[in-house]
């Protein structure tokens, strides 16, 4: 039997600093060693190649050759470091070992992954992506060859295509048509799984602050359930009836899949979505707008005219025409909050048909909102985790800021691409769903999470990157940082 399962996407794959997985230092990791799962199976990534953008490789490989400042005529060079990084995972990933048909060289047998998390899975991924649909995507991409400062091609399939046939099956005989949830009914009958972590719904949302625009689906449940891979990729927003039917659709199947667990006493601890204007990649700019906070509504919430990727100044953003205007933020925070709605209206309504509580909410969604430093007006209600609120410097949900000398100054929870987590903050949320499994499960031996190491295995903590000001104050740069905006978007 194992303590523990996840299904979820980057956060729970453990990506960090423009999707550079780590998913050794992720919350379902941490979770697995404080439940005492000494065996938890996870595809383990080789720390050089990362399928999509490492701006901390890209940052102190910088550092290292031109320290805290990049000047003049030094840019030219430094692109050329920053195209390196990027060709190495490039070369991997589409024509080296990473490549589709290779085993990933985990120690497991034929039972897989129990966390099968994908970076860029958003709920219906969970149950129609397949390691032979990952191969189409792969073999009907139109990217070729080894573009200047151009990451790995079809970079969701690819992940998937890995984390879903581990084995590197060819002919995909065996495990073929297996999806994240088939995984998990697979390894409920044959091994036994007593929790699952089941956190999805960010990317039918997130895209809107990556491509800074909304393209909403249709409100047609039908249609959207039915679409192609290619159809769903052009939506970065789903309408509220459609995420409704297809989140209820992932839970009928994860009941289903749980029918002949071996693990009689099962449960499951569904994580909510996070609102998109409390991750610092979407910066607030212009005039501020005090409103009703559409998550509280007891509660203001600070907003502003409009969001951006944060590097940029107002009048450069407003120059290249990204940014998201207030009517916008508002609306994609008001569609998550009734993501929320659908998600605990139907984890009650399965646990009144199954008679009994299976499905627990983790609400990370909440705690992200109470955590938020402008969203809150510089007061933040959540309380950290004891061993974090002395820490110095504090920490905080701004963008990740240094001085010249090495000094952090901000942030601390979010990584270098201002959404996914640092290592501290998947720590954080480890201890949200540690909390509600011991609530579940009173009787539960649980060991506490280990702080020391999770504050000590924190690099962006422990060896503070010296040229964060450069992001603000070069143009090159910027534009740079602007594409990755497209770069590490969640789908292919």
């Amino acid at each position: 039997m194992t303590k523990i399962f996840t299904i979820g996407d980057s956060i729970s794959q453990g990506f960090m600093s423009g999707s550079a997985a780590n998913t050794r230092l992720s919350y379902s990791t941490l979770l697995a060693d404080a439940l005492g799962e000494p065996n938890y199976r996870y595809l383990r990534w080789d720390e050089r190649y990362k399928t999509k953008v490492d701006l901390e490789r890209i940052f102190r490989a910088l550092e290292r050759k031109f320290g805290a400042n990049i000047r003049g005529l030094e840019w030219l060079n430094a692109f050329s470091v920053i195209n390196s990084v990027l060709d190495q995972a490039e070369d991997f990933y589409e024509r080296g070992d990473g490549m589709p048909g290779k085993p990933v060289g985990s120690n497991f047998d034929s039972l897989g992954f129990h966390n099968v998390a994908v970076e860029g899975m958003d709920v219906g991924d969970a149950f129609m992506v397949t390691p032979r649909s990952c191969l189409d995507v792969i073999a009907n991409s139109t990217a070729t060859g080894d573009g200047y400062l151009q990451a790995v091609s079809t970079p969701f399939s690819r992940n998937a295509y890995r984390v879903l046939n581990p084995l590197g099956d060819e002919g995909l005989d065996t495990f073929g048509n297996y999806t994240a949830v088939d995984w998990l009914k697979h390894c409920a009958s044959e091994e036994g799984v007593e929790n699952l972590c089941l956190w999805l719904g960010a990317n039918n949302a997130l895209g809107t602050v990556l491509s800074l625009n909304i393209a909403q689906t249709p409100n047609d449940p039908e249609r959207v359930l039915q679409a192609s891979r290619k159809e769903r990729s052009q939506w970065n927003l789903w309408h509220p009836n459609d995420f409704h039917a297809e989140y209820d659709m992932l839970l009928n199947k994860v009941v289903d899949a749980m029918a002949d667990n071996k693990k009689s006493d099962w449960k499951v601890f569904v994580g909510t979505v996070p609102l998109v204007t409390i991750a610092p990649i979407a910066k607030g700019m212009g005039e501020k707008r005090v409103i009703t906070d559409p998550s509280r509504p007891d509660k203001k919430a600070l907003y502003y005219e409009f969001y951006s990727y944060f590097p940029l100044s107002e009048s450069a953003a407003k120059g290249c025409g990204k940014y998201l205007p207030f009517r916008d933020a508002v609306f994609i925070d008001k569609t998550i909050v009734e993501f929320n709605r659908s998600i605990k209206a139907l984890v009650a309504a399965k646990n009144e048909a199954l008679g009994s509580e299976r499905f627990h909410i983790v609400d990370i969604g909440n705690d992200l909102t109470e955590m938020a430093w402008k969203r809150n007006f510089g007061e933040p209600t959540y309380p950290l985790p004891e061993a974090l609120q002395f820490v110095y410097p504090p920490i905080d949900t701004k963008y990740y800021d240094t001085s010249t000398e090495g000094d952090i100054l901000s942030g601390g929870i979010f990584s270098l691409d201002g959404v996914h987590p640092t290592v501290i903050g998947q720590g954080i949320i480890a201890d949200a769903f540690l909390k509600e499994i011991q609530n579940a499960r009173p009787n539960e031996s649980v060991t506490p999470l280990n702080w020391q190491n999770i504050i000590a295995s924190d690099s962006l903590r422990q060896k503070p990157i010296t040229l964060m000001s450069e992001l603000y104050e070069h143009d090159k740069l910027v534009k740079f940082i602007c594409s990755v905006g497209d770069i590490i978007r969640f789908r292919d």
